[in-house]
């Protein structure tokens, strides 16, 4: 791809600017905010279009940032040249009317995108990420030599794994390490041996459970059916049999009767006598019974003292009154009453109880009934324990079975991942064999121009750890200035470009010359002349660079922003 023409129709702070290129160096000098990186990203963002970010982020994103400051449509276009003919590319950036339009200039005709909005995968085949990680070239960030070393070893392992700077192979290896920790339970052997320790496999729960159950059946057979063993028959009772009963009653009453006479019963005998023959039952047990006669009572009075035929008020209220205490002296004598016969109820009932218990005495002793009813209890109270303790048993084997289970998941998880680091890792060597060897001469080349022969020979070990000549051993990048690593730097750049990129796409270079000295300058842009198979954009603020350039014979051609 070679560009012709740019149109910043508008694009951050140009309305209507335009920019000629030529197919050689294109040096575009301007001062500081004069929009230098503002053409070298509209040169971007016309090839593969711009991404509006979302969320809180979109308000700082590259979108934001190029807008037109005069609130003027974002748009532009740019013209260039391929194999295949010239193209011009419009667009309009604008989020809510986005629009990218792609024409072959000699036929006029629209070619569609095969992506939308990026002309990677119709008119050329580097995508984004690659381009701008290889021949796209702006300032290292401002970091510690250690720091750039570092940043230049991690670019190579993902530029040659992934043929892309923006898939971090290092990273991802870190990342999964960190997973590691998510599935390794350290504590899992001291769990599965607790729980394993409150196991008692050698115990028949079942077993035991059903014993208790009949024992408990045999236990309460023998509590219901005390004479179950023995014969029992009911007497059928025929006319003679009633009428002796019956005459034995008369016999036994008229006894009572006698003895009375001979010697009176005592209130509290005739009392009980009298509650036998009432039986459970009295109009005595009905508290509201006993109110609404005492209400009767006293209604009755009230209407004696106005059926008198006597017209003094004093005297028909001495009735209402007199009727009135008769009732309420009545009604408590009832209930006083009520509550010594209620007393001696309870005292038949207690009698009546020792008579039963006397005469079940012949079935059933009651110690015996009593230790039954304990057994019972016994059996009722083991079963639970037996129910509770399989329980608890049940639930260890689940949790055994659980972390187990899960243990089994973590350990194909943990081999996955293992498998994954060592993948990558493998990969290192494959590097070093299959583009290692490549770089190794290349970028020896490239440095040993741009430093003047001072480091002629540079390697890339089996690790990927960029290392210097030096005399006659090999340093770590560790060991140079800041100055030398974005030389190598470069030099890496631009060797990995001609490895992995076949189309001869543009280089951009930003500004990177602020901090070079004459002399690196000179070697620097003698190493870049030597790329003229490729267009060169050079964006600056330092005026030597077109004198450099044409001291070493190189066409060039120069552009005031």
């Amino acid at each position: 791809m070679r560009i012709n023409k740019l149109h910043l129709q508008d694009f951050g702070k140009f309305h209507e600017k335009d920019i000629a290129l030529t197919p050689g160096v294109n040096i575009i000098y301007g001062s500081n905010e004069a929009g230098k990186t503002t053409t070298k990203d509209f040169i971007i963002d016309m090839i593969y279009g711009i991404d509006k970010a979302r969320g809180i982020g979109a308000r700082f994103d590259h979108y934001e940032k190029r807008r037109p400051i005069n609130g003027a449509a974002y748009s532009g276009s740019m013209e260039f040249s391929t194999e295949d003919g010239e193209y011009i590319v419009e667009r309009n950036f604008s989020k809510n009317e986005k629009k990218t339009v792609l024409r072959n200039l000699d036929t006029g005709r629209e070619i569609l995108l095969k992506k939308d909005h990026d002309l990677c995968g119709t008119v050329i085949n580097t995508d984004k990420s690659t381009y701008l990680n290889t021949l796209c070239i702006g300032q290292m960030e401002a970091a510690t030599d250690k720091d750039i070393a570092d940043k230049l070893n991690n670019y190579i392992v993902n530029m040659a794994s992934a043929k892309n700077g923006e898939i971090d192979a290092v990273g991802a290896i870190i990342e999964l390490k960190n997973k590691k920790k998510q599935f390794t339970d350290k504590e899992y052997d001291a769990k599965l041996a607790e729980l394993t320790s409150k196991l008692q496999l050698d115990r028949d729960y079942d077993g035991e459970l059903n014993a208790a159950r009949e024992e408990y059946r045999k236990v309460e057979e023998e509590l219901n059916n005390p004479g179950a063993d023995q014969l029992k028959f009911t007497p059928i009772k025929n006319a003679a049999v009633e009428e002796e009963e019956e005459r034995q009653k008369k016999l036994k009453e008229e006894e009572e009767a006698r003895q009375e006479e001979e010697n009176p019963l005592t209130k509290r005998e005739k009392d009980l006598k009298m509650l036998r023959n009432m039986g459970k039952k009295s109009a005595l047990d009905n508290s509201f019974v006993i109110l609404l006669l005492a209400l009767i009572m006293m209604a009755i009075f009230v209407g004696i003292a106005y059926v008198v035929p006597i017209n003094v008020p004093q005297v028909k209220m001495g009735i209402i009154i007199f009727g009135i205490a008769l009732a309420m002296m009545t009604t408590i004598r009832v209930f006083m009453r009520r509550s010594e016969l209620y007393k001696l109820m309870e005292e038949l009932e207690i009698e009546q109880g020792f008579e039963e218990a006397k005469s079940d005495s012949s079935t059933m002793d009651i110690s015996k009934k009593t230790a039954i009813v304990n057994r019972l209890s016994e059996l009722r109270v083991k079963q639970e324990e037996i129910l509770k303790e399989r329980g608890e048993q049940e639930q260890y084997m689940n949790e055994i079975n659980e972390l187990k289970a899960k243990n089994s998941s973590n350990l194909i998880e943990l081999q996955a991942i293992d498998l994954a680091i060592k993948t990558i890792q493998d990969l290192s060597e494959e590097i070093y064999d299959s583009f290692g060897g490549v770089l190794n001469s290349q970028v020896s080349e490239i440095i040993s121009k741009i430093t003047d022969g001072k480091y002629s020979e540079v390697r890339i070990d089996d690790q990927l750890r960029v290392m210097v000549k030096s005399g006659n051993s090999f340093i770590s990048m560790d060991y140079l200035s800041t100055g030398t690593i974005e030389q190598i730097y470069l030099a890496l750049r631009l060797s990995i470009a001609n490895v992995i990129i076949t189309e001869e796409l543009p280089i951009i270079i930003d500004d990177i010359f602020v901090t070079y000295d004459d002399q690196r300058l000179y070697e620097t842009l003698s190493c870049i002349g030597e790329y003229l198979n490729r267009q060169i954009i050079i964006f600056t603020t330092n005026i030597k660079i077109q004198d450099i350039f044409n001291r070493l014979n190189v066409p060039n051609y120069s552009i005031a922003l």
